[in-house]
């Protein structure tokens, strides 16, 4: 069972103030359903929310253009949906993940070193040696598996 919580709750949770957090759901920013005049939100929306705002700060500190943000973001975008598609069809080779989701070869490649590098997807270095164990881009590789 969801566990619900009111603007008040939230906002001693994020440790900020009531007006505050309403000014995030209005905006929306902040996830929040509407029961009656009050607003409830769950940890789900809470958590999605700190790491929108973690990723957000990170971008900032980084300096890039406008040009380079977008390209980070659309590099996320294309990682999310070629996790998914790893989900699907793990072992799949970047060629193959580009063509079938409509991507250049190059943008794919990029996105499957985003997953790699956060320990998402697995590559053998030039892609060589297969193991089942540890097929190229198997989507949830963890060291020592």
């Amino acid at each position: 069972m969801r566990n619900y919580m009111n603007t008040i709750h939230v906002a001693k949770t994020l440790g900020v103030n009531v007006q505050t957090v309403r000014h995030y759901i209005r905006k929306g920013e902040l996830q929040a359903a509407r029961v009656g005049k009050r607003y409830v939100v769950t940890q789900e929306d809470i958590d999605a929310f700190l790491e929108r705002r973690k990723e957000k700060r990170a971008l900032e500190s980084l300096e890039l253009t406008e040009r380079g943000c977008e390209m980070v973001r659309r590099i996320k975008s294309d990682a999310e949906r070629i996790l998914a598609y790893l989900n699907e069809c793990p072992g799949a080779s970047a060629g193959e993940i580009a063509s079938s989701l409509g991507m250049e070869l190059e943008e794919a490649e990029r996105a499957l070193r985003r997953l790699e590098g956060k320990g998402q997807a697995f590559c053998e270095p030039g892609g060589e040696k297969l193991d089942r164990k540890r097929d190229p881009w198997y989507p949830d590789y963890r060291v020592g598996d």
